[in-house]
């Protein structure tokens, strides 16, 4: 059993036998902590490396190899201080970054500190840095909270859903509640009838936040809000956190529709 799981572990280009002699040799902490699962006193050895392996030495297991023996972590090789580079650096190949090269490592190999050895290695790499897309954000100005109900409003559209018809949200941003209407088509003779109805219910609010759609870019809605006398205030194009209290709703709206078409409630 132990057998097959050190012979699996072994990352490639790499020998049992080589990790075996580098435990014995080259690796005095190791050597002790060999002893210490052995004899089961770890009162005698002070350090910290031997203090993290101490926590965990019930996970630990000495495997023999050809008169010499390597330790396991689970499933997992104890790797030497002097093959710990090299072990990174075979993973590391392919410039997958962070996250893949530790998800390879895990895989097979263990020793303290392997996580920040990782991130190191990774930060330094000039490829690395090059292949990994970075999404910097400008900072967002945040709005200002309404006094009262009813005065800023955010609008969004959800759909189509199987049945051919789009959901209109309205939001009010005080108190987060939410209006909602359904339509079959996206645009300012489809909107306009059902914000109309919506107002002489709750009142006209000072400001209806929408995105760059096509029911909010024609003449007639222009006109409609000047009648209305609320202020239209259209969100910076391909930046919907801009409208993040409409957005966020939509998501919810999404993941009821696929709960429903799965069969779930």
């Amino acid at each position: 059993m132990f057998r097959y799981l050190t012979d699996n572990a072994v990352p490639k280009a790499m020998t049992l036998n080589e990790i075996a002699d580098s435990t014995q040799k080259e690796d005095k902490d190791l050597q002790t902590v060999i002893t210490a699962l052995k004899s089961n006193r770890w009162d005698k050895y002070e350090s910290n490396t031997l203090d993290t392996f101490s926590r965990l030495r019930y996970e630990l297991t000495v495997v023999p190899v050809n008169d010499m023996e390597i330790i396991l972590h689970d499933n997992r090789i104890v790797i030497p201080k002097d093959l710990q580079m090299r072990v990174i650096d075979l993973a590391h190949e392919g410039h997958q970054g962070i996250v893949r090269t530790k998800q390879l490592l895990r895989e097979k190999v263990y020793f303290p500190g392997i996580d920040k050895l990782v991130e190191q290695t990774c930060k330094s790499c000039i490829p690395c840095l090059a292949s990994t897309p970075k999404n910097v954000f400008e900072p967002l100005q945040m709005s200002e909270i309404p006094n009262n109900v009813w005065e800023n409003l955010s609008m969004d559209f959800c759909g189509p859903f199987p049945n051919g018809y789009y959901v209109m949200v309205i939001i009010d941003e005080y108190s987060r509640y939410p209006v909602i209407e359904t339509l079959t088509s996206l645009t300012a003779k489809s909107v306009i009838p059902l914000l109309d109805k919506t107002f002489s219910i709750f009142g006209i609010p000072k400001e209806l936040k929408t995105d760059n759609g096509p029911p909010f870019n024609s003449g007639e809605f222009r006109n409609f809000a000047d009648n209305m006398g609320f202020k239209h205030r259209k969100i910076t194009p391909l930046w919907p956190r801009a409208n993040a209290e409409s957005e966020r709703f939509m998501r919810t709206i999404g993941k009821s529709n696929s709960c429903s078409s799965n069969g779930t409630s």
